[in-house]
């Protein structure tokens, strides 16, 4: 040991303690620890101490010593242990245990910034949803503006001239009223119109907080509120009846639905509505491309063997002012349904059914 520590026998012997063989930290440890723990219990085993060559190189090692009391002196006897590897292997198990905190934390920045990613494409989703419902709803009110309505004012003004014409030339009482009647009704279903338009354009400014409901209870309010002995739908297959949103825009959807069914239904065939629910997994993101998150949807499906529309697509389907036959009042209803389920970022589709009848079919973000 001593070549190690560069000295040979003569120049330790009776000239240098043990303690200043020891580094700076050792020699505390040695003093405060080592030394009361050998006194009192005259021994210690496997304690490791660095000691410093001539040269102030370090060298570790493991010692053991035994007090030996005689009658002239205490004698101590040492056994120590080289320990070349010991600090590359702490140092080894250091870097170790540093890598792995530093992985740890480099793994929640990461799940952090996955959460991050996550939020700002969702967002991303309801800003593009947002701006193509927008920007539908400026192409379709261009065209209300320049062609529906006017028409109703072109007629007006064809039975105003046809009125004085006939008043300029002989006064003819049954047909006046008649045209008068025309132009009344004709303002009338302007008026009435234009009433309809301006509470559909501003829908989102009406829209109620959002609360819980029963699926169920809104559809027998719904019935309720039709008041139509034929409309006696089976909710039978309910499988999910918590519903949060509007509850009562969406139970207007559900009375407009259930009544289109009985407005177009099938002469001396008996009215059937069947409204079922579930719970689904579905893809977040309709408009974001290359992104999935899929997350619960509670599926509503309401389904009618009324004449359906057969000639109509999707696209059509939910169109303001789009009329399926001849007396299906203005066009306005399931263009008001579409407008309410995407103001819950959800979607309605149409199908028609093989057997006839028709189909739609309602998805919304399930908030339990």
């Amino acid at each position: 040991m001593l070549t190690h520590l560069e000295y040979d026998g003569k120049e330790v012997i009776d000239h240098i303690r043990f303690e200043d063989l020891l580094t700076g930290g050792s020699r505390i440890f040695y003093k405060t620890h080592f030394l009361p723990m050998l006194m009192m219990q005259g021994k210690v085993d496997e304690l490791f101490l660095s000691l410093s060559s001539k040269s102030g190189k370090e060298y570790p090692v493991l010692m053991n010593m035994v007090l030996s009391d005689n009658s002239q002196m205490h004698t101590v006897h040492a056994v120590g242990l080289h320990m070349a590897k010991r600090n590359k292997y702490e140092k080894g198990i250091l870097e170790a245990k540093q890598a792995a905190e530093k992985a740890l934390k480099e793994n929640a920045l990461l799940l952090k910034m996955k959460s991050e990613l996550e939020r700002h494409q969702e967002l991303l989703e309801q800003q593009l949803r947002e701006l193509k419902r927008i920007n539908q709803q400026h192409v379709e009110f261009n065209k209300v503006l320049s062609h529906d309505m006017q028409e109703p004012l072109r007629k007006i003004q064809l039975f105003a001239g046809i009125l004085e014409g006939k008043t300029e030339k002989k006064k003819d009482g049954e047909k006046f009223s008649f045209y008068l009647n025309k132009l009344q009704d004709l303002s009338l279903y302007s008026r009435d119109l234009l009433m309809k338009l301006q509470r559909y354009h501003s829908l989102e400014k009406r829209m109620n907080k959002f609360t819980s409901g029963n699926l169920e209870e809104m559809i027998q309010a719904a019935v309720s509120k039709l008041n139509i002995p034929e409309i006696q739908p089976d909710f039978s297959k309910l499988r999910v009846k918590e519903v949060r949103g509007d509850i009562p825009r969406l139970t207007w959807v559900m009375r407009e639905l259930m009544a289109n069914a009985y407005r177009f239904r099938i002469e001396d065939t008996p009215l059937k509505i069947e409204i079922s629910s579930e719970l689904i997994k579905e893809n977040y993101y309709k408009t974001v491309q290359d992104a999935y998150r899929y997350t619960d949807f509670i599926q509503i499906r309401v389904k009618d063997n009324s004449m359906g529309f057969p000639n109509y697509g999707q696209d059509n389907a939910f169109g303001l002012l789009q009329k399926f036959h001849v007396e299906s009042g203005k066009g306005l209803g399931l263009a008001y349904c579409k407008k309410i389920v995407d103001l819950h970022h959800g979607h309605i589709l149409k199908k028609d059914n093989a057997e006839g009848g028709s189909q739609f079919t309602i998805l919304l973000p399930y908030l339990p």
